[in-house]
């Protein structure tokens, strides 16, 4: 093509920091950067822990697997103010998990499948989360909350996307 032609030797496009493009994405103020025109972004608030307190739901097959996120919890920052270890009732787990947080943390033994620990954990905070002892916690956890209301982001993709 023409076009084509006459800039095949050249970067033909220019680019700056000062627009940027956040279509479609969840945000809250920390993650924006210097630009003056922003597209598409949803802001959002952060967490507050003076508002809100959210367990850590770990799911647990073994004795020990949830062991390496317990020991690092410390090192992260997080929102987590309880954890709840969900075990198979067939497993002994005598961890005195305080030499390794100063997150309260509860055993919990399965009565039912291990896919019903996301009804069955006795939670006693308003919100949770829930992962497995094969992950661990990130670095930095951030978390998005409506402003106003103070909800929590949950983001999903309708059954509905083609």
């Amino acid at each position: 093509s023409k076009w084509g032609n006459r800039w095949a030797d050249e970067e033909p496009y220019r680019f700056t920091k000062a627009i940027h493009n956040y279509a479609a994405t969840n945000l809250i103020p920390r993650h924006l950067g210097p630009e003056y025109v922003i597209h598409g972004a949803k802001l959002y608030s952060p967490w507050d822990p003076a508002r809100t307190e959210i367990t850590l739901v770990v799911m647990d097959w073994f004795f020990d697997r949830s062991l390496n996120l317990i020991k690092a919890l410390d090192t992260k920052d997080h929102p987590f103010s309880k954890v709840i270890i969900m075990v198979p009732p067939s497993i002994s787990n005598n961890h005195d998990y305080a030499e390794h947080t100063t997150v309260p943390v509860t055993i919990q033994f399965r009565d039912t499948a291990d896919f019903m620990d996301l009804c069955s954990a006795d939670v006693t905070t308003e919100w949770f989360m829930i992962t497995n002892s094969y992950h661990q916690v990130s670095r930095h956890v951030d978390l998005m909350f409506t402003p106003g209301k103070f909800v929590p982001v949950v983001p999903f993709t309708p059954a509905t996307y083609p």
